[in-house]
C-alpha cells in the first residue's frame, strides 16, 4: 500500500513538471492582469498588453474579440479578451476567440466582474 502511494505521488510529480501551470501565466502578465480588472476597457487592455495577434468581430453582441499568445518559460498558451459595443471587457480566458464563441462564452454583452 505504501509503495503504491509513493509511486502515485512520484508519477504525479513527474507529470506536473511537464504541464505549464495556468498561474505562471497570470503573475504579472499584462494581458491577463489588465483584462480581469473591473471596468477594463479595450483601451486599457491595448495600453497594457499591446496589439493582439488578431481580432474577430462578435456580431451577436456587436463587439470584438482579441487573440493573444502568452509566453512563459518556453511554454505558450492562447488567451482571448472579448469586448462589447461600448469597449468594455465581457470575458477573457485561456482559449482562442473561436473556441470561446463556439462554447457560448461570448453570448453576453454584460461587462466582466472583477474575479481576483
Amino acid at each position: 500500500m505504501t509503495k503504491a502511494i509513493l509511486l502515485a505521488c512520484g508519477v504525479s510529480a513527474a507529470l506536473s513538471g511537464c504541464m505549464p501551470s495556468i498561474l505562471q501565466y497570470d503573475r504579472g502578465n499584462p494581458v491577463v492582469m489588465s483584462s480581469l480588472q473591473q471596468g477594463a476597457t479595450r483601451e486599457s487592455v491595448l495600453s497594457a498588453a499591446g496589439r493582439p495577434l488578431d481580432a474577430m468581430v462578435l456580431p451577436g453582441i456587436n463587439g470584438v474579440c482579441y487573440n493573444y499568445l502568452l509566453r512563459n518559460r518556453g511554454n505558450t498558451s492562447p488567451y482571448y479578451v472579448a469586448f462589447n459595443a461600448q469597449g468594455r471587457v465581457v470575458n477573457a480566458g485561456y482559449i482562442a476567440c473561436e473556441k470561446a464563441l463556439a462554447a457560448g462564452y461570448l453570448d453576453s454583452s454584460e461587462p466582466i466582474k472583477q474575479r481576483y
